[in-house]
């Protein structure tokens, strides 16, 4: 492993410092600067993978972003981000998509690829908050499956706040697809909705510790650039429909988590207000002189 070319690639802030050292075939990275300190520890995974563990980390929240490479992974990072430093932002990296991977290492956020061992990546982070981005893109087995051992860290962790990015269409939703899109789904859909119950079962055990948040997100549009944000908006209907962006979605997600509004516990939808859809008895967009069919939380 190229330790050098490993450590060098975070961007380091105006008065930071930057501290290499190595020992026993592992290499250690400090970074200091602004009344914080941050700790790794680089070695090797397995297959050949390099292990980026976190060690201590003060002065800010912990946020773990599952699946930081994803399309919705990569802007959610970006938000949490650009708080500066108000969040201390790690993210779990399939590597499927080397082309995501490299932009989403590059973002700043500290990147841990533990797929021998996924759930260390909650230990090793020990985050307040967890971000699911795992969506049935990544190849890498059901979305419910994968799902469930970042939730069972999370209830070891302890303290914290578990926000699961589904989709619209999951569970009670289903009724707000398109007719032609309902079968289409299913399959993903349920797998989708077997993950959330799952998250709801071990978040409402007793003295559990977790807390949970299932956002259903609209389908992403394709016609604007990933990092447009729009006008993200959330509700509690199960009939919104329309697209939303994936900058739009981690924009929401940070709203969420910093507003007083919103009961933990909860399963909420999310479009954006610039598209939305009509569904019944055809799918149409919204006109502009009709109003919006249902009602938007302001957070």
């Amino acid at each position: 492993m190229n330790v050098a070319r490993a450590t060098l690639s975070w961007r380091l802030r105006r008065g930071e410092a930057l501290v290499v050292g190595g020992r026993g075939g592992e290499a250690s990275c400090t970074r200091r600067g602004f009344g914080r300190q941050e700790a790794w520890v680089l070695g090797r995974g397995g297959g050949g993978r390099v292990a980026v563990t976190t060690r201590a980390v003060s002065g800010s929240s912990n946020v773990l972003v599952l699946e930081g490479d994803s399309r919705v992974g990569v802007e959610v990072v970006k938000r949490f981000l650009a708080q500066g430093d108000e969040w201390n932002v790690s993210a779990t990296v399939g590597g499927s998509n080397g082309k995501a991977k490299r932009y989403a290492d590059a973002l700043g956020a500290l990147p841990v690829d533990l797929h021998d061992a996924s759930s260390e990546a909650v230990a090793n982070t020990s985050p307040g908050v967890i971000v699911s981005c795992i969506d049935a893109d990544g190849g890498c087995g059901t979305v419910h499956e994968r799902s469930r051992v970042f939730v069972d860290a999370a209830l070891e962790e302890g303290g914290v706040t578990y926000v699961f990015i589904s989709s619209i269409g999951a569970g009670e939703s289903s009724d707000a697809l398109p007719g032609p899109a309902k079968e289409t789904m299913k399959p993903i859909m349920s797998d989708k909705y077997l993950a959330e119950q799952y998250l709801q079962s071990r978040s409402g055990e007793t003295a559990s510790g977790l807390e949970h948040l299932i956002v259903r997100c609209a389908p992403l549009n394709d016609l604007l650039d990933d990092s447009e944000v729009g006008k993200p908006t959330l509700t509690d209907s199960h009939m919104a429909y329309g697209w939303i962006t994936p900058a739009g979605i981690g924009d929401l997600v940070h709203n969420c988590l910093a507003s007083d509004k919103l009961a933990l516990q909860s399963t909420y939808s999310a479009v954006d207000a610039n598209t939305i859809f009509i569904t019944n008895p055809f799918l149409r967009p919204l006109e502009s002189h009709e109003s919006v069919p249902f009602d938007s939380i302001v957070l």
